[in-house]
């Protein structure tokens, strides 16, 4: 939510029917994500090249003005093939850091 003022946040996630339900209940997504964008809604999954296409055209970015951020390398890479920044997270103070970077 901090980065809100900052940067557009997003979510891209490969997914199964009831998870946008079960995460916005446990976490309440949509108040900090927008777009929020689900696999088994949107039919494209990560690390396919149409996933991350979909993504920056629902988010209207250039993919060189996006810093993504996923827990699997293969899921980074398909980021950078399209042209985005990415990363694996690791642990919350390199996540930051790196946005931080980023943001510079």
């Amino acid at each position: 939510a901090a980065l809100r003022p900052r940067a557009g946040v997003a979510i891209l996630s490969n997914s199964v029917d009831g998870a946008r339900r079960e995460e916005e209940r446990r976490f309440g997504f949509s108040e900090v994500f927008d777009p929020i964008l689900y696999s088994h809604e949107t039919g494209l999954l990560k690390p396919e090249p149409e996933a991350y296409e979909n993504a920056l055209e629902r988010m209207a970015a250039d993919a060189g003005d996006v810093f993504f951020i996923d827990d699997h390398e293969v899921c980074a890479e398909g980021a950078r093939a399209v042209g985005m920044d990415a990363i694996v997270h690791r642990d919350n103070r390199s996540t930051i850091d790196e946005i931080e970077q980023f943001l510079l």
